[in-house]
């Protein structure tokens, strides 16, 4: 049977709400917003199209469209036949095959005439000539009763040959279209060919018939029916547990980009001219934050949440970064979860390429599986195989399981960031309020081997100035770090004298200063600025005399020119940034001064401006295209009025047309067709109007609205 229904009618009948429904369903059609209901059915019948709305199909969804593109044109009942098996309670049921066929009339990828379903040009050409491993009908097949005697005159060697082929018809023989007779048949295959119960194609390829397949599936469409659900998650078990597990990870990953800023902020990684960081400073600026795959993926996580980038100087922390420090810990850790569905680079291939192009699935796969741990409930164990099963339920049409290894490497991922522990899920899936992040706190305990231990987060500006004091020794939320000769001379370079640095250690320490640090502090102290630079080029005043002879004999001397010009002065050639870098690695602490004598302090460190992420544009909104579409006059579908007109005249049914006139004026006339022809049809007006002759291109729509038998309206 021949559809009359086809996809620019429906569309054309759909009302606003319809509409609207199909491009919520079908954003492709909807952005850019059509111009017409013409525009609108001619997009919607592109390959692309309906390739995106199968993608968008469940498993039991696209099971539907491939028995259906299989049967062709069928009524519902007998697609339930061969989808349904009502002796299993599990396989899907008439009510799941209603919802689907519902469904995919919705988004217009199935079309309904009368009592019968087909599927649209488009996505019956994606599937292929064989869908469900049918191959296309015969055109002289063999009744059910020919096949079975057929099947037991070939015998079960046949038989064997024919399973081989039972879910993908076509198979490779030489000489396929050879003569072959039952009586003098040798081969199983022979015996198939001589018997019909396989059809030659060409010299080379064989074909098992649509009839025969389906009597040897015993009707079934499908090995296995899928399931209209999705699987299963296991039950949750002690959410509690896993959400206080994952509130402290979330913690630790908040200090390990803390120090991995600090890291790259000390040593200015280098930028590879391929994209990435070179591998030697990375290790170096990973090296006290987090080992291996972790450590790589914080390194990629700064990168996509704009905290860190790359200039002519090398990698450098961002202003964002900036203000990231100074934001509350929850929402540091939600910038760290937002950039994570956002990584470009491959699950489990995360390297130090950090900006080399990588592909377009890649945050497929994140985003994919944050939306599937958000279907279950917090403290639902989480295992790789459950995720893949349900994400191959979901997107049938996708290589999921070829895609095993970077699904595995999500899933660690999720462990990694916090969104799962204690292999469960855990509540910070879709938390957008705190959920009990600890209090920052402004003490450390000063420890007498010169540590400062802080047993908490700690306050931004707390954490800054411990930061330039002291060198640190391990990441976590209870970080440790160590006071050193350089790092206190840091201090003092930026401007902070002893006694300053001896009232932050009573302000914050709650444990006391132990007498190391106060004897290492005097130390520094007593020696800082016991040498001074100033511009000249430059000039070195030193006040002890056997410290001149000191320098006048180092090895860097010849390479800074030092001349003496008095008991307590020298001068130089280098520039003072470089006299400063050599003394001190000749272990002094020099002061640096301008041109007036003045201390300056070390400049603030340089910042690079984050590159600003790509504001993800919204379509138009599609309940808006759906009214100013159904505000336009609608587009004839000749194929359809003629098949509507060709029906009323049949059956003598009265037709409500709308057809333009001569001044180009439209009408509607609810007539009787008399007679038809291709371009113009003879009609009768309702209610003693007379005969009209209405030329049948002109015809915008037509609509049966009564039997001759039916009770006329009141005029």
């Amino acid at each position: 049977m021949t559809s009359t229904t086809t996809l620019a009618s429906v569309i054309r009948s759909m009302d606003t709400d319809q509409m609207t429904r199909l491009l919520d369903l079908r954003p492709d059609l909807a952005n850019p917003a059509p111009r017409s209901l013409a525009e609108l059915a001619e997009r919607a019948s592109t390959q692309a199209s309906a390739r995106a709305a199968l993608d968008r199909l469940n498993a039991w969804q696209y099971q539907v469209v491939v028995a259906i593109a299989a049967l062709g044109d069928v009524t519902t009942d007998d697609l339930a036949d061969g989808l349904l098996r009502p002796g299993d309670s599990t396989a899907p049921s008439r009510a799941d095959l209603d919802a689907a066929l519902d469904h995919l009339l919705d988004l217009a990828l199935v079309l309904e005439d009368e009592d019968r379903v087909h599927l649209v040009g488009a996505a019956a050409s994606i599937l292929g000539p064989a869908p469900a491993g049918l191959a296309p009908a015969s055109t002289a097949p063999l009744s059910e009763d020919e096949i079975r005697r057929h099947l037991a005159e070939a015998g079960p060697k046949a038989g064997t040959v024919l399973q081989r082929l039972l879910w993908s018809p076509t198979g490779h023989l030489p000489h396929a279209r050879r003569a072959v007779a039952a009586a003098t048949a040798e081969s199983p295959v022979d015996l198939a060919l001589a018997h019909r119960l396989l059809h030659p194609v060409d010299d080379e390829t064989v074909v098992l018939p649509r009839e025969v397949a389906l009597v040897l599936r015993h009707g079934a469409l499908f090995r296995e029916p899928a399931r209209p659900q999705a699987p299963d998650w296991p039950g949750p078990v002690a959410p509690a547990r896993s959400d206080s597990a994952a509130l402290g990870t979330a913690l630790e990953a908040v200090s390990a980009m803390s120090a991995l800023l600090e890291a790259v902020e000390t040593i200015v990684p280098a930028r590879l001219a391929s994209g990435g960081m070179a591998k030697r400073d990375a290790t170096r600026a990973l090296s006290r934050v987090a080992r291996g795959d972790t450590g790589w993926l914080y390194l990629a996580l700064a990168v996509a949440a704009g905290l860190i980038a790359a200039d002519g100087r090398g990698w450098l922390p961002t202003t964002t970064a900036d203000h990231w420090r100074e934001s509350s810990l929850w929402d540091q850790w939600r910038s760290l979860r937002t950039a994570w569905t956002l990584l470009p680079q491959t699950p489990g291939a995360v390297t130090n390429s950090l900006d080399a192009p990588a592909p377009a699935t890649a945050r497929a796969w994140r985003q994919q599986v944050l939306a599937e741990l958000a279907t279950a409930a917090p403290g639902t164990p989480v295992t790789v195989d459950t995720v893949i099963a349900r994400l191959a339920w979901r997107h049938p049409t996708w290589p999921v399981e070829e895609a095993r290894a970077e699904l595995t490497a999500v899933v660690d991922e999720c462990a990694m960031v916090g969104l799962t522990a204690l292999g469960a899920r855990s509540s910070l899936v879709e938390a957008e309020d705190d959920p009990g992040m600890p209090e920052r706190q402004e003490s450390v305990i000063l420890q007498s081997d010169l540590t400062a231990v802080a047993p908490g987060p700690l306050t931004p500006p707390v954490a800054a100035e411990l930061a330039l004091l002291a060198e640190r020794e391990s990441t976590g939320v209870a970080g440790v770090r160590r006071f050193t000769a350089a790092s206190l001379r840091r201090g003092l370079d930026a401007g902070w004298t002893g006694d300053r640095v001896r009232a932050w250690w009573a302000e914050h320490s709650i444990s006391g200063v132990p007498q190391g640090l106060e004897v290492l502090l005097a130390d520094v102290v007593r020696d800082h600025g016991r040498v001074s630079v100033a511009t000249a080029a430059s000039v070195l005043e030193v006040d002890d005399p056997s410290l001149v002879e000191t320098l006048l004999r180092s090895p860097g001397a010849a390479d800074l020119g030092l001349r003496r010009i008095s008991p307590s002065v020298l001068i130089c050639q280098a520039e003072p940034d470089t006299v400063l870098t050599i003394l001190h690695r000749l272990g002094l602490s020099p002061v640096a001064r301008d041109s007036h004598g003045d201390v300056f302090n070390t400049p603030a460190p340089p910042r690079t401006r984050a590159s600003e992420p790509m504001p993800e544009v919204s379509g138009p909104d599609a309940k808006t295209v759906a009214e100013s579409l159904s505000a336009q006059p609608g587009f004839t579908d000749s194929r359809r009025v003629l098949a509507l007109l060709h029906r009323a005249q049949a059956a003598g049914d009265w037709v409500e047309v709308t057809w333009v006139r001569d001044d180009g004026t439209s009408v509607t006339e609810t007539v009787r067709v008399m007679a038809l022809a291709k371009g113009a049809m003879r009609c009768v007006r309702r209610g003693g109007g007379g005969v009209v002759l209405i030329p049948v291109p002109r015809v915008r729509s037509a609509r049966e609205v009564g039997s001759p038998g039916s009770q006329e309206p009141a005029s």
